[in-house]
Order: C-alpha cells, then structure tokens, then sequence
C-alpha cells in the first residue's frame, strides 16, 4: 500500500532557518518531499542546511521554483493553509477529520504554506482546491511556519498509521484533472471572456477571476469531464453572431 505523502510547498519563505526546522519535522513525521517558491534569501542556503538537523537529504532534494503556478502544475490536489479571514467564495476547513477524507482518493497532493509575514495572497489561493486552518486558542491564531508545518505531518503520519493498521486501499485516484490542465483550461476560458467584455466593470475583473478559479477548483474534476469542458467551451465559440 503507498501511503499518502504530500509535497510540502513554501511559498516566499522569508527566515532560512524556517525551511531547513520545516525538512526536519517532515522528516520526523515521514514526509520527504519538500518545493520553495522563490525563497527570500536565495538557495541553496547554508542556513537552511544547518537548522535542518538530520534531514539534509529532504533540504538537498528540495526544488525550487519562480513561481507558484509552475510549482503545482502536476498535482491534481492542492490545499491552501491559512488563518487569515477571506471574503472568497471557497471551500474553508478546520477540522483533521474533514482534511483526511478529502485527500484519501488522491495521488498527487501539494500543501501550501505562505511567507511569514503575510501569508498567501487571494491570487496564491485560485488554483487551490480548499481552504485549511490549523484550530488555535482564539486569543493568539499565528502559527511559526515550521511548527504549521509540524501539526499537519504529525496528522498525516496518523493518518498513514491507520490506513496502513485498517489496511484501507488508497489506489483509487479516478483519473483526476492535475493542475496543468486545469490552468490551460481556465487560460483560455478568462482570455475568451476577456475578448467578449465579460469583466465589467473592470475594478472587478482579479475578484471576477477569484470567483470563476473557485468555481471550478470546488469540482473534482476528471479528464474524461475536463474533456468534456473543452468541447462545450469550442462549440460555444463557433457558434455564428445571431
């Protein structure tokens, strides 16, 4: 049985210290696959090495991205951590018990952490599938960015514990729609609307746009549907000016 083991994305990780303490809890907990979107301090980094303890090896295989998109573009399953209060029409969990029954049916997971200082932006959340927020004491909700990164590995290593103690079968992934297709799709839907003047008036096209992601980013999509999509979508086009 393959047990579920997510990529860990950092995205604009601000302290070094930061990545190298989130490969050694990962490490802790089973997790080896680690991704950096454009890291402030540059990379590789020596002190990222150094506070990463035993788990050079996660910080050495770790990729680097510039930019978030191209970072996700082969998962078909992407989680968005965050808690800060959004105003979009998306899916938002905070409970483990949810976050373990959506992810169970899927093979290739990314899990998003934001910088610091200010989290992920609305625009690094649209091609996310939800929301999750790690529950705190109401008076102090900010989470170290290793120590959020912690909570869900040790969830995720109980997780495995269980399915592998259960001997629950996690190899039914239904041929899912990754984000690479997705995004080619949704391209081409927001440049079509864009020539038709869908977006008016034009200060809410990017919340226009935030809308249209979580639609779609709400339905586990399949190829088999994505292709269907695409058919729909062309026929629409060809259709002659009445």
């Amino acid at each position: 049985m393959k047990k579920i083991n997510p990529t860990i994305i950092l995205v604009r990780p601000q302290l070094s210290e930061n990545i190298g303490m989130t490969a050694r809890v990962m490490d802790n907990f089973g997790l080896s696959k680690l991704s950096i979107v454009n890291p402030r301090d540059g990379w590789p980094n020596k002190k990222a090495e150094t506070s990463s303890k035993h788990a050079i090896k996660i910080i050495d295989k770790a990729k680097i991205y510039s930019s978030l998109d191209n970072a996700i573009l082969k998962y078909d399953l992407v989680i968005a951590t965050s808690n800060r209060k959004r105003f979009l029409t998306k899916k938002s969990y905070n409970n483990f018990n949810i976050f373990k029954k959506k992810i169970k049916n899927f093979k290739n997971i990314a899990i998003l952490f934001g910088p610091e200082n200010s989290g992920l932006s609305n625009k690094d959340l649209r091609l996310s599938n939800f929301i999750f927020t790690i529950p705190t004491a109401y008076s102090n909700k900010s989470l170290n960015l290793s120590h959020s990164v912690s909570i869900i590995s040790y969830e995720l290593f109980n997780f495995n514990h269980d399915l592998i103690k259960n001997n629950k079968n996690q190899n039914i992934y239904n041929n899912k729609v990754d984000k690479r297709e997705l995004m080619i799709f949704l391209n081409s839907l927001i440049n079509d609307l864009d020539l038709k003047g869908f977006f008016k008036p034009l200060e809410k096209k990017e919340s226009m746009i935030d809308n249209i992601y979580s639609i779609y980013n709400k339905i586990d999509l399949t190829k088999k549907e994505l292709q269907m999509l695409w058919g729909m979508h062309k026929k629409l086009k060809k259709q002659p000016k009445s």
